[in-house]
């Protein structure tokens, strides 16, 4: 095994060790299973209440997976006295939360694109986090029809969905998120 391999063992054990922490203190009987990929680990929760561990639109889970984060890599940070060095991503799921989000981004952008390009006006999104903005930036890429760019600031970012006119390969716009 690498040091790397240890590295990351290390890494999602400890982040493992921390979450079934915060879910006791929660009241909350679970199980990890973990599963290390190569470019993030994902540490996937197991229990009967799975709504209070996702959330109301996801806020839980994801500041959950913020603080396993955040202290999984404290330690290693300190430890190598270097800023910005970061190993794989930790993210936590639950009930499979993170692939139906996605999932939901993908048709909304869908949806909007087909709205926009039908009625020949710019569509608004909501706001979302930078993350669901990459997603939503990332699905409509390649569509023929409209381009797509962020406006905003903080917690009222959104997404503006452009009609651009027939036989236009859209790309990532101009003033296409870079924070995403």
């Amino acid at each position: 095994m690498t040091d790397s391999q240890t590295d990351a063992t290390d890494v999602a054990e400890q982040a493992c060790d921390f979450l079934m922490g915060v879910l006791e203190r929660m009241g909350i009987s679970a199980d990890i299973n973990v599963h290390e990929e190569e470019d993030r680990i994902v540490l996937e929760i197991q229990c009967a209440d799975v709504e209070a561990v996702i959330g109301r639109r996801g806020q839980v889970v994801d500041a959950l997976q913020h603080l396993v984060s955040k202290v999984a890599y404290k330690e290693r940070s300190a430890e190598r006295g270097e800023r910005g060095e970061r190993g794989k991503a930790i993210v936590v799921d639950a009930g499979g939360y993170r692939d139906k989000h996605v999932e939901r981004l993908r048709t909304l952008a869908l949806r909007t694109s087909e709205k926009a390009i039908r009625t020949q006006t710019t569509v608004e999104l909501s706001p979302m986090s930078a993350h669901d903005r990459r997603i939503v930036h990332m699905a409509l890429a390649e569509l023929v029809g409209v381009t797509t760019r962020s406006e905003g600031e903080g917690d009222d970012r959104h997404i503006l969905v452009v009609p651009n006119g027939e036989g236009q390969v859209a790309g990532p716009s101009a003033d296409a998120d870079s924070s995403t």
